[in-house]
């Protein structure tokens, strides 16, 4: 399995050095690598073969070949991995005191937070989708969860431009998930032709 660091994160390294919250980010990126190793724990726990993670800002992307073949219990599985992570860091640093406990605590909280958010592509969007999705709705249901996340983005994005430059990382991140599933959503029909043709080759 492949690890690889998103360009994305350049940007936020070269702000948090000017900043002087590199040693924060420090602590961030553990965490992210942390909530990560839930998500990957979870796919080998259900089966799937992990290709790739690609860490981002928020958490991280795993490739995962045929993926849309596997059952909806092992998608879930698989979204909830990484918030479980966390929250199990969560309550290692209440029950623990250590120096920056109470930072790192917030970090934790920060990350919860984020990915549980029902929106594509972050984990309570995954987690919901794979609710929702049925054999026979599948692209139906995902096509309208990623417009309704495109949508929730756009208001996230208005509202964080009224908090600027305080909002600028978090502004940064909201950009970026959308440009993710608005690239998505345009690409959902050949995701679905490939799929499809995917399905036939692996049928007899």
């Amino acid at each position: 399995m492949k690890l690889r660091l998103h360009p994305i994160l350049v940007p936020f390294f070269l702000i948090l050095m000017a900043t002087g919250g590199l040693a924060f980010y420090s602590l961030v990126f553990t965490s992210l690598l942390f909530h990560e190793a839930g998500h990957i724990a979870a796919a080998k726990m259900s089966g799937m073969k992990v290709r790739s993670c690609t860490i981002m800002p928020y958490g991280g992307e795993l490739i995962i070949p045929n993926r849309n073949f596997y059952g909806r219990r092992q998608k879930l599985y698989v979204a909830i991995g990484g918030p479980i992570a966390t929250a199990f860091l969560l309550l290692l640093t209440v029950l623990f005191e250590f120096p920056g406990n109470e930072q790192f605590l917030r970090i934790q909280l920060v990350i919860l937070a984020l990915n549980i958010l029902p929106i594509l592509p972050l984990d309570g969007g995954q987690a919901i989708s794979a609710i929702l999705e049925t054999e026979e709705q599948k692209y139906g249901v995902r096509s309208a969860f990623l417009l309704y996340s495109i949508i929730i983005l756009i208001a996230i994005i208005f509202f964080l431009l009224l908090g600027l430059p305080e909002t600028t990382l978090f502004l940064a991140l909201a950009l970026f998930l959308l440009f993710q599933n608005i690239s998505a959503f345009k690409f959902r029909k050949y995701e679905k032709a490939y799929e499809e043709l995917k399905r036939k080759q692996l049928t007899p």
